[in-house]
């Protein structure tokens, strides 16, 4: 299982949900070995969030953008 708070699993698992239903599974998986290339896959769902919902009218992150961006500085920071 992936290492962080409940409520960037919540946020990360709406991310794969709309942008990579695929890797839903890899969340709960507490056998699975996390690698870059996993993590670098949940920020590339996190980050089409982010195009599509993270900002506002004059592309400034709004509220979630900025919740969407600290959440792929989280999973950055688990493989560096």
């Amino acid at each position: 299982m992936i290492k962080i708070p409940n409520d960037s699993i919540k946020l990360l698992e709406n991310c794969l949900e709309a942008h990579a239903p695929e890797l839903i599974t890899l969340l709960n998986d507490t056998t699975i070995n996390y690698t870059p290339e996993i993590y670098n896959k949940f920020r590339s769902a996190i980050g089409d969030e982010l195009a599509l919902k993270g900002f506002n009218e004059t592309w400034e992150p709004n509220e979630y953008g900025l919740k969407l961006e600290a959440l792929i500085d989280e999973i950055g920071r688990l493989f560096l």
